[in-house]
């Protein structure tokens, strides 16, 4: 069976959406942003695994404000030219870039580079659990002028109308485009949506893939290095964590007024994870020279032992291993057989792998939502 085809929305709903691929790396991606926000409209940026990672802030950004982020494959391959293993690949490799940056699951939908594909690719994304979004074409692919895009665009917008257009070096006109086809579309009585909407609209709403790395835990050696870990229970403790990681670049730490508050009302009350809910007598911190070098906070699920968050001072990879050994140690004396992450998945199956530990990233069915 074929994966279903999206090339419009519901004909009775009166929206349009405007999409964009790729990811520039020259020019700012705030041209497109600005101009989709200035007219009020939110953009759906089907964007590489391999631009998310080069640029995770970025793509944090353009979720935060009210954009919509989705899989455009890893490397941009032409996915009718490549075997099934490499498929799967390019589509796990963008489904991780895409959670370790964002902290959420990857949307299933997705569209082809070059808008490229061969039949047997459509069964391969129903295996996955995709849906193609096609759309109406701009050309502004080939650089062309901003008044040839709308020119090409317009007669295309009713409704459910889903407009291709590209984020890249090459479409430095598309943003000038976009104000004028938006105030088209909206003096046709069209809202601008994002694509998650227009699936909304045809009673077929995304759902999401989300990973986890496993690792079987090893016995630790006392000769190595664990770092001293405490306890964070008491208001002293929290504040002083709240305040000296809120320069530590953590992705969801938060922004703007009040943000200190924010983040020690967060820390401080616990996460629930899909149904998960945090022991908060195993928050720990590593504390090193009066000051926190690391935190996680964790839960246990039978013979399990999550990770449901944590973060480090140091960039580096190394403080990662500080951090497992120290899971690895809580979750013997817990009685747990393993440790599972949805976070720095790859990085910490590097770890591993070096530490000589068996780990494994799968597939988080229980995690996977409709």
């Amino acid at each position: 069976m074929n994966s279903p085809q999206i090339y419009r929305g519901n004909p009775d709903k009166q929206h349009f959406a405007l999409t964009f691929d790729d990811g520039p790396n020259k020019l700012p991606l705030e041209n497109w942003l600005e101009a989709l926000e200035q007219c009020g409209a939110p953009g759906t940026f089907f964007f590489t695994g391999e631009w998310i990672d080069k640029n995770p802030e970025k793509a944090r950004e353009i979720i935060a404000r009210g954009h919509e982020l989705a899989p455009h494959s890893y490397h941009h391959r032409r996915m009718g030219e490549i075997p099934k293993n490499v498929f799967f690949e390019e589509m796990k490799l963008t489904e991780l870039a895409y959670q370790e940056a964002t902290g959420s699951p990857c949307p299933t939908f997705f569209r082809f580079p070059y808008l490229h594909f061969r039949e047997e690719n459509l069964n391969w994304l129903t295996e996955l659990g995709y849906v193609d979004i096609e759309g109406d074409d701009s050309r502004d692919w080939a650089g062309i002028t901003s008044q040839q895009i709308i020119d090409n665009s317009k007669p295309f917008l009713k409704n459910g109308t889903i407009l291709v257009f590209h984020a890249n070096d090459i479409a430095k006109d598309t943003p000038g485009a976009i104000k004028p086809l938006i105030r088209h579309g909206i003096e046709k009585g069209l809202k601008p949506v994002k694509i998650s909407e227009i699936l909304t609209g045809l009673s077929a709403p995304p759902s999401h893939r989300k990973w986890k790395i496993s690792i079987d835990v090893p016995v630790v050696d006392n000769e190595y290095t664990i770092q001293e870990w405490k306890p964070i229970h008491s208001s002293e403790d929290l504040h002083q964590l709240a305040l000296e990681t809120m320069d530590w670049g953590i992705a969801q730490t938060p922004s703007g007024m009040d943000s200190e508050q924010k983040w020690l009302k967060h820390l401080s009350e616990s996460l629930v994870i899909n149904g998960v809910v945090e022991d908060r007598q195993l928050f720990s911190g590593w504390y090193m020279a009066d000051h926190y070098w690391g935190y996680a906070r964790l839960a246990i699920d039978g013979e399990e032992l999550i990770l449901l968050d944590f973060a480090t001072r140091e960039a580096q990879a190394d403080a990662l291993v500080y951090l497992l050994r120290w899971a690895a140690k809580t979750a013997t004396d817990l009685g747990c057989k393993r440790i599972s992450a949805t976070r720095d998945m790859r990085r910490l199956e590097k770890m591993c792998q070096q530490l000589g530990w068996k780990s494994n990233i799968e597939l988080d069915k229980s995690l996977v939502s409709q």
